[in-house]
């Protein structure tokens, strides 16, 4: 915490108040889109997707059709026709 307190005071330092609420407003916005790319199924890069594969396994989200945009092999003959419904394996 003393880094970021220190961190937080030259941000502050540099560019005002009203900067350092844009740097936090635009480190927030990017934490959400990630969230959003990952539930919209944008593939794992290869070093995510081997970094994480214990993790993924651990909570069984191999197990989700959407898994499979990461691993063309295991979507074999499975399709997707672009529903919600579908996406979710119901």
């Amino acid at each position: 915490e003393p880094d970021l307190e220190l961190a937080r005071e030259a941000v502050r330092s540099a560019v005002g108040d009203d900067g350092l609420l844009e740097a936090a407003a635009t480190i927030a916005i990017f934490n959400g889109l990630i969230r959003v790319a990952d539930g919209t199924g944008i593939q794992l890069d290869a070093g995510m997707f081997e970094y994480s594969t214990a993790d993924r396994a651990r909570l069984g989200i191999d197990k989700f059709a959407g898994a499979a945009n990461t691993d063309p092999a295991a979507v074999g003959d499975a399709h997707l026709d672009g529903s919600i419904a579908t996406l979710f394996g119901t």
